[in-house]
């Protein structure tokens, strides 16, 4: 099925003039709410989806030796191990995250019956050395969408690493006069906590977007986290919305169990989950007049993810908080008016 035939059963077109093109890069299957934010973009008629690009989470693979510990396994036995799980593994080895965050992008697409959105394969590694930069589609992709001749603005939406878009900008810095980037990532201000999973995807990626031209939309961690929802208001609202909503709730309740009992620290935590990539949706719908952001120079990123001092005459926005209610509701009401009743 085509998008737009999806997309009929919200009952309203939006105006031409209003409309936007954007890309959508996303860690897929690294946490059960990506999915989420990818269906939002998804059913949000005011965006014209160019093409979703599945990108890489290597940094989830540090968590192995850690985690090998609490079954008195060696890393490399425990990789070993959790390769007998396939895509089904709470940990992805080394250089696997990309392929299975492709494939997880292929699932989400098949269940929400649409055919016409294509995917794109982003580097499998972060940069390690700017002589050398990973191959990457996805980062092609970036560049052929930013140089096209297109009236619309053009927006690239990260969820996760900034690997890919900082490839497309090294290849060609071009691409800075044509798109935004708008990314959930980045420590709280002012000095950065070091904590952000994002930022901790590619470091030296992150530094070549804060110092580029490229205009920066960033949506902090404690910005992002700020848009909560309980296990039950999913099981309640979302579940019941067709096949697609069955798999999202489905996946979340397993990896909130699985990871419950596995992970250190306190995360998850129980019966709430953060919807935090959802934000990039909220900042492309909400009224221009909105003054929940504000401008700073870009930060200087050090070693260990805190923010010291400034990228002078680099302007970036800031996002100070996020509307929940609009975020959340939005993506309810989007998905009982398209898959609801399917069941």
């Amino acid at each position: 099925m085509r998008r737009k035939e999806v997309l009929s059963k919200l009952g309203f077109e939006v105006p031409a003039k209003r409309r936007k093109r954007v890309i959508v890069h996303s860690d897929v299957a690294n946490e059960a709410d990506d999915p989420f934010a990818i269906i939002h973009h998804i059913l949000t008629p005011s965006e014209d989806i160019c093409g979703i690009i599945a990108g890489h989470n290597e940094y989830g693979s540090h968590f192995i030796p850690e985690i090998a510990k609490q079954y008195q396994m060696t890393a490399d036995a425990f990789s070993a191990y959790l390769d007998s799980f396939g895509d089904e593994a709470i940990l992805i080895p080394r250089g696997k995250s990309m392929e299975r965050n492709y494939r997880a992008a292929e699932r989400l697409l098949q269940l929400a019956d649409i055919t016409d959105i294509p995917l794109f394969h982003g580097s499998a590694y972060e940069i390690e050395d700017l002589k050398c930069l990973p191959e990457s589609e996805g980062a092609d992709f970036i560049v052929a969408e930013a140089l096209k001749e297109d009236d619309r603005p053009l927006y690239i939406v990260l969820q996760g690493c900034l690997t890919d878009l900082a490839i497309a900008y090294k290849k060609e810095p071009k691409i800075a006069e044509s798109l935004t980037a708008i990314w959930i990532g980045g420590g709280t201000y002012p000095e950065g906590n070091g904590g952000d999973f994002n930022l901790r995807q590619d470091l030296l990626a992150a530094r070549i977007v804060m110092e580029s031209n490229i205009p920066l939309w960033q949506i902090p961690c404690n910005v992002y986290a700020s848009v909560e929802v309980t296990i039950p208001e999913l099981v309640d609202q979302v579940k019941p919305c067709g096949v697609l909503g069955a798999y999202l709730v489905k996946l979340l309740i397993e990896q909130n169990t699985i990871r419950g009992n596995t992970y250190p620290g306190n995360w998850p935590h129980g019966e709430v989950w953060c919807l935090g990539d959802n934000p990039t949706v909220t900042v492309l719908l909400e009224c221009p007049s909105r003054t929940d952001y504000h401008e700073q120079n870009a930060p200087k990123i050090t070693d260990d993810l805190s923010y010291d001092g400034e990228i002078e005459d680099r302007k970036i926005r800031v996002y100070d908080s996020i509307d929940s209610r609009l975020t959340v509701q939005d993506l309810f009401s989007k998905l009982r008016l398209c898959y609801g009743g399917e069941n």
